[in-house]
């Protein structure tokens, strides 16, 4: 849970710094350390969110896709776990 905890953070850090680069706020190609965190961070999270993107309708500008992967998180993927756990707890018992 501690790192679905971390990646959160950084799926949100990554929202964050591309709403930045695209309203103009950092230039990333004066600020090296901007595009190095952005590049870092576009790896984390680009190859989670692609798929979610082939699965979405296109919405236009609004990128929905980190959306539901925090939702993913924060709620699918312990409920999954948490049933997983349960379900293993009573066959031994």
């Amino acid at each position: 849970m501690v790192i679905l905890d971390i990646y959160t953070w950084i799926i949100l850090a990554y929202c964050l710094i591309t709403m930045a680069i695209s309203f103009g706020v950092v230039n990333p190609q004066s600020n090296r350390f901007i595009q190095s965190l952005a590049e870092i961070l576009a790896r984390l999270v680009e190859p989670v969110l692609q798929p979610i993107r082939n699965i979405l309708p296109p919405t236009g500008m609004m990128d929905f896709s980190p959306l539901i992967l925090l939702l993913a998180i924060q709620y699918g993927i312990p409920f999954i776990l948490k049933s997983i756990f349960r379900a293993f707890f009573l066959s031994q018992g």
